[in-house]
């Protein structure tokens, strides 16, 4: 999903109020400024027995005209008993829709709706691992939870539109399912009856299309597993319009849109764009997954996208709008996340691969923007885990600063750690593991795939960068070493935002000019503060010039060393709490200051009673001691740790 733009009020929803640009194509399911308390909580928990059964197959008939609000349908299910002595099922459906009738085997069976359960027994066990149906009849007036679950309001040209999105607990508000990130359907097939005029959109490939009697029918037909959350339709009156994406075996594949009439001409100036998104994606990941289908896009009314399997919803379709939806379609909707904790497996990556089509499609300009804005909103503040701890809050789950920035700047920094090389084998090997794909990963998946690319641990960088808060300051300053043979030496320390991870050992980027040449180095910083030697003397030193980490306010510094006399000492250094002077010919201090590396004064002893001083009340970094003794200025670089 999309998120970051400014509020739009359309229908009943309020639009997102974090955003960063007025670009309504920004990114995808916006985490927005919402009024309303459910918001805030939404208490869903998966029901425990749905470990039990398999659902194989639904066929779903709905009824819908877009200018009213209001839903019925038949919703066939096919599944199979896991369990021997399995004696009911269970379906998710909000109390306040009315369950006409059920039936089993053409028999009208008897059933509970209450708690927003529909709870059917059966008169004697079902046998494991076979297969059987039962079948729904409902209608109601959904109610619209989250990000507007099922909504009907009205196009730009107020014609009316009828569209769902159900992530994260939506999809039980308007339809009798299996609410669950454990079990996806296996295949779907989808009916929509609307008014004549209209066309329905929907998941996986068009079967047929017909209008009698003022009704158009259409019937949808997915082949693919699907979670709950990613089945959707929308009716307007669309106008339709096709492309066809060549993959590089030859095989040709639809890219199928639904927009409004209105915008049908600019629609059609957009297809080059989704056609080099998706070639980009297909190089860096593996083929589109569901390349025998479609891909699609159906407008809708609101203001960001959501990526529904083979057919995204959009406010429009622009760059980075597109960008970000269809790379859902590898991450979110072919690997689903398998718990609303670890939901930057969804947005983060889709964040992430959306900042790639900047590097590699558009200009430098706008990657560079892409880089410095996502920074810009993580270090905003100084805490935040990318962990989602409280699911039940739907503004936490899909926070623009932590999910979807900070995930994908996890992604960036362990290419960072990595290499290129190891980190993209690390993600097609992720995407193309049989064990999750079009089914459900952890967090565990990722991070074993990204371990053995690497050939290397990373259960630091994850404890720190995933379940820790906050991020660096780093304090780089460049000096000679007249303590040791004049050696020119670089020290780096780094302070941290919160204090749930004092340290983040990392490769440290560089770039050392020199006579007008530059070298990038990786230096990494595994104990803090740690020195490094050069080899001579450069002209200046720059921090991170790609913009590969997350950190805030850093800076090098040409600190100096000693105006005059060499013959002297300051200890112990790194020091935590007192530091001592050792002057030539045992002289006493006039006055000792400390400035930090901007010069600004810190600590002032004009009556200093001894040669030292206290500054266990700095905070940890690099400074510089100044002393004055009998008309001569002795300065030297300190560390407090």
């Amino acid at each position: 999903m999309n998120r970051k733009f400014l509020a739009l009020v359309i229908g009943t929803i309020l639009f997102p109020l974090f955003g960063k640009t007025q670009d309504f194509g920004s990114h995808d399911k916006m985490p927005f400024m919402e009024s309303r308390s459910y918001l805030k909580k939404a208490n869903f928990i998966e029901d425990s027995t749905y470990t039990n059964w398999d659902l194989v197959f639904q066929r779903m008939n709905w009824k819908v005209d877009p200018a009213i609000r209001a839903i019925s349908g038949e919703i066939t299910s096919y599944f199979k008993p896991l369990i021997a002595n399995f004696s009911s099922v269970k379906f998710d459906l909000k109390d306040n829709m009315t369950v006409d009738s059920v039936k089993y085997h053409v028999a009208s069976k008897n059933f509970t709706h209450e708690s927003d359960k529909i709870t059917i027994d059966f008169q004697s066990a079902l046998s494991p691992n076979t297969l059987d149906s039962i079948s729904v009849w409902y209608h109601g007036v959904p109610t619209s939870t989250g990000f507007g679950s099922f909504e009907a309001t009205n196009t730009p040209l107020s014609n009316p539109i009828m569209w769902t999105l159900s992530e994260p607990y939506g999809a039980m508000e308007w339809w009798p399912c299996k609410q669950s990130l454990q079990d996806k359907i296996d295949s779907i097939e989808v009916e929509v009856t609307c008014p004549e005029g209209n066309k329905a959109a929907s998941n996986g490939k068009l079967i047929q299309e017909k209008t009698v009697n003022g009704k158009t029918f259409a019937r949808w037909r997915h082949n693919y597993p699907i979670a709950t959350y990613l089945v959707a339709i929308a009716v307007t009156n669309y106008a339709a319009f096709s492309d066809t994406l060549t993959f590089e075996d030859g095989r040709k594949m639809p890219i199928l849109n639904y927009v409004y009439p209105s915008y049908l001409e600019v629609a059609k100036t957009k297809s080059t764009n989704i056609r080099n998104i998706m070639t980009l994606y297909n190089s860096l990941i593996g083929d589109y997954p569901f390349a025998d289908e479609k891909y699609g896009h159906a407008q809708f009314g609101w203001g960001g996208g959501m990526e529904h399997q083979t057919m995204s919803f959009m406010y429009n379709l622009n760059f980075r709008l597109v960008a970000h939806e269809m790379a859902h379609q590898w991450f979110g909707d072919c690997i689903t996340l398998s718990s609303w904790h670890n939901i930057w497996l969804n947005e983060g990556f889709a964040t992430f691969l959306e900042g790639l089509t900047r590097k590699y499609l558009l200009d430098s300009t706008s990657w560079y923007s892409w880089r410095i804005s996502n920074l810009s909103n993580i270090v905003s503040k100084p805490d935040g885990s990318v962990f989602v701890e409280d699911t039940t809050s739907v503004l936490r789950i899909f926070d623009s600063r932590l999910t979807y920035d900070k995930g994908a700047y996890l992604l960036r920094m362990l290419q960072w750690e990595l290499g290129d090389s190891a980190f993209f084998n690390g993600l097609r090997s992720y995407f193309n593991d049989p064990k999750i794909k079009y089914g459900f990963a952890s967090q565990e998946d990722f991070v074993t795939h990204m371990e053995a690319a690497g050939d290397t641990s990373l259960t630091e960088f994850f404890n720190d960068w995933y379940y820790g808060q906050g991020y660096p300051t780093y304090q780089i300053s460049h000096y000679t070493d007249f303590s040791d043979n004049g050696k020119y030496k670089l020290m780096i320390s780094q302070t941290t935002s919160d204090p749930s991870v004092d340290f983040f050992p990392m490769h440290v980027p560089l770039r050392v000019w020199q006579d007008g040449n530059s070298q990038d180095v990786r230096l990494y910083q595994t104990t803090n503060p740690q020195t490094f030697e050069l080899s001579e003397k450069p002209d200046s030193i720059q921090f991170d010039p790609e913009l590969w980490l997350i950190s805030k306010n850093s800076m090098v510094t040409d600190a100096p060393e000693i105006v005059s006399n060499n013959n002297w000492k300051v200890f112990p250094n790194p020091t935590t709490a007192e530091l001592h002077v050792q002057l030539p010919n045992s002289e006493r201090a006039n006055s000792i200051s400390v400035f930090n590396l901007k010069g600004q004064k810190l600590i002032q002893s004009d009556q200093p009673v001894s040669n030292k001083i206290n500054v266990r009340n700095l905070a940890d970094g690099f400074y510089i001691i100044q002393i004055k003794s009998n008309g001569t200025t002795y300065r030297r670089q300190f560390v407090k740790n």
